[in-house]
């Protein structure tokens, strides 16, 4: 490595990786810091500016075409320079697969897309730092009988062999430990480094029946030593007692007290992550006449039949995850005593969710059980309580849920009950929106609004985007953000999408038809119409109808729409440009398409998202993100749209960028179409730069004026 890495200053760090945008980004973010970059687009290129420059530290993209990041790391490892040198993996695969592979090819450290560009450089330090520090420790590690290393404040081994996946090797010993990014050893870090006290963790190895002991002890104000003892045969010993004391012994779920301690925990990360969750109180209804008629042993196996069924259910339900639940929080079922049932389901605490996993635990119930010869239907008595409107500890949460089965209990049983009618007036709420769009749709309370997109060189308005409205008969205007999810949640969306595409075009006739000749409109397509089956069919349908020409139509999709089926994907968008329709990418940036698949895309334009333009005249990140889109849709020949503009210093740094167009509230809100064609199109209308200032004058003034 460099000689001037003991002092830190400048030193050298080579990128890897085929996405551009990434690739200018990195350079930009990491000279501003004082780092000396080199960069390659290539797994071969990577290598051969490895061993000309030598430099301190390799950050390698892991999906790169030819030799990937995996590749590439283990080349330099075998080489005699490349040894000791820091090599941080970056991708957005988040699985351990690939994570142990990393480490097991010598990775230093893995950073995960979408990528923190301001703590970047601080982490480059960080493990250029830790590299130094653990040669002093090698001899000291193989010493002594557990492995010893050092851990950062963060949390993060600070060496090459300690980043990787820990295992045992064929005798039993500890070769490495995995500590990076975990919770709870991050926190015995913490206090370590605070209190000066060592900090046990006990831990299992992922993948492996093994424990593992390891004790933080500090050793300076932002380190620590972990050592690390295998506890295996005294966590099987302890889970001999803990199955015993916590575990049911005929349905082998967790018991009350499992649960209870279960419940204890969550509350305590969803208060921390201001997440809710439901959980159900499940009582068999007329149990006991089972037991009582046909004895104990038919009853035993009715018990053990339900709570298979209950365990489908809980299954199938997909709940948020949240790494600091661990274990013990993501216990969903158990069986709290006699026919009792309790289940706790994390993150979910919509009213339509809650009724209906609750709907779906009765309907499963109903089907008859087969026990011993004997058929019979046994069913369920429900009570819901939600955190935290229904109680903030364990305590409050199971009596309002055990009162709220008795209300269901005393409804006639076979049903399930809400502690809090709040819920039951939200679910009634939703159930009459969607009722209301039904109608809606039939008596065309839709309208569309339009926006116009400005081209930043003359200053005039060039095309428009179509937005969806509803006007309410009675409440007035309705915010997307209420209606939208509804629609999707229900199938609206379809016929609410096919309804837009008409309008759209429709109106695109109408403005052809007038002195301006009109001009393209964009359309939003929804993943529930992109996917299904209609698509190509509806647009051409609407252009059709519409007599006009493909090219005045857009549609706009967005990224994360283009990475699910691929292949089909690609077929679906050349056969709408090969006619004629162009296509856009809507909020681009927030996804994680790379450039390879980007290219693959037959597409117009790529629209710069609101998020990176709100912050770019303050923020260098969301810059020099948005300078490094610009230089990439330049090099593919894209159009690009910035939208959410809204204040002159980001229009003036967009223009100097290179930016074709531009949208957003500095020029004009969304608009209903009449008012659309008088401000911009009509023969009379007013002129943008007469109509916007400073702005449009700036527009009106080109380029040449901004030099």
């Amino acid at each position: 490595m460099n000689s001037e890495i003991g002092q830190l200053e400048n030193p050298v760090v080579l990128v890897a990786d085929d996405d551009l945008t990434h690739l200018l980004v990195a350079e930009e973010v990491l000279q501003q810091a004082g780092f000396r970059v080199v960069t390659a687009t290539d797994g071969r290129q990577a290598l051969e500016l490895f061993d000309k420059v030598k430099p301190d530290i390799v950050l390698l993209d892991v999906e790169m075409p030819g030799l990937n990041g995996f590749d590439i790391c283990k080349a330099i490892r075998f080489k005699e320079v490349g040894r000791e040198t820091p090599i941080i993996l970056i991708t957005g695969l988040e699985d351990d697969r690939s994570v142990n592979r990393a480490y097991d090819l010598g990775a230093t450290d893995f950073v995960n897309k979408p990528i923190a560009w301001s703590v970047l450089p601080h982490r480059i330090r960080y493990v250029l730092k830790a590299s130094m520090s653990l040669n002093d420790l090698r001899g000291l590690i193989s010493a002594v009988p557990d492995l010893i290393f050092i851990v950062n404040a963060d949390g993060e081994a600070q060496a090459d062999q300690i980043g990787q996946q820990k295992t045992f090797n064929s005798n039993g010993e500890i070769t490495a430990y995995p500590c990076k990014d975990d919770p709870l050893a991050t926190e015995c870090v913490r206090k370590a480094l605070e209190t000066g006290l060592p900090q046990v963790y006990e831990h299992g190895v992922p993948g492996q029946s093994v424990f593992l002991e390891t004790r933080f002890i500090a050793r300076d104000k932002n380190s620590v030593l972990a050592l690390v003892r295998d506890i295996t045969q005294k966590k099987e010993s302890e889970a001999k007692i803990l199955d015993l004391a916590y575990f049911d012994g005929l349905t082998r779920l967790p018991n009350r007290q499992l649960f209870s301690d279960s419940l204890d925990h969550t509350i305590r990360v969803a208060e921390r992550e201001k997440q809710g969750f439901s959980i159900f109180f499940i009582d068999l209804d007329q149990f006991k006449r089972i037991n009582d008629t046909l004895g104990h042993s038919v009853g035993d196996r009715l018990l053990e039949g339900v709570a298979e069924r209950l365990g489908h259910c809980a299954k199938s339900i997909v709940c948020p995850e949240s790494p600091s639940l661990g274990p013990e929080g993501k216990i969903r079922l158990a069986r709290l005593g006699g026919d009792e049932f309790g289940i706790k389901l994390y993150g979910v605490d919509s009213a339509s969710a809650v009724e209906g996993f609750a709907s779906d635990v009765v309907s499963a119930m109903n089907t008859p059980f087969t026990c011993d010869g004997h058929q019979f239907v046994v069913t369920p008595s429900i009570g819901v309580a939600i955190y935290p409107q229904d109680g903030d500890t364990r305590e409050a949460l199971l009596m309002n849920a055990d009162s709220a089965m008795y209300r269901a209990k005393k409804a006639g049983r076979n049903n399930y009950k809400f502690h809090s009618e709040t819920m039951r007036v939200r679910s009634l709420s939703r159930l009459n929106l969607e009722g209301e769009i039904r109608a809606a749709v039939e008596e065309e309370q839709f309208e569309l609004y339009y926006q116009p997109k400005v081209n930043v060189t003359t200053g005039a308005v060039v095309s428009a985007e179509a937005l969806l409205r509803w006007n309410h008969p009675e409440r007035g205007m309705v915010s997307p953000a209420e209606f939208i999810p509804v629609a999707e949640e229900t199938g609206l969306i379809l016929p609410l999408s096919q309804w837009v595409l008409k309008e759209a075009c429709q109106q695109v006739r109408k403005w052809w038809e007038g002195p301006s000749h009109g001009i393209p409109v964009a359309v939003n397509i929804s993943s529930y119409h992109f996917y299904a089956d209609c698509l190509i069919q509806d647009v051409f349908n609407a252009i059709s109808a519409a007599g006009i020409e493909e090219r005045y139509l857009e549609l706009e999709i967005t990224e994360s729409m283009l990475l699910r089926n691929v292949e089909e994907t690609i077929v679906a968008l050349k056969t709408l440009r090969e006619a004629g329709v162009r296509l856009s990418v809507d909020d681009f940036g927030t996804g994680y398409s790379s450039l390879s698949y980007l290219k693959r895309f037959p597409i117009d334009t790529l629209k710069i998202d609101r998020s990176f333009v709100e912050n770019l005249h303050r923020d260098p990140d969301d810059a020099a993100i948005c300078a490094a889109i610009l230089a990439m849709a330049q090099q593919l020949g894209l159009n690009v749209v910035a939208e959410g503009v809204e204040l002159e210093e980001q229009l003036e740094f967009l223009s100097g960028h290179g930016c074709d167009e531009i949208q957003g509230y500095l020029f004009s809100k969304p608009v209903p179409a009449d008012e659309f064609e008088t401000l911009f199109l009509a023969k009379s209308g007013l002129h943008p730069e007469s109509r916007f200032g400073k702005a449009a004058r700036f527009l009106a003034g080109g380029l040449s004026q901004r030099s």
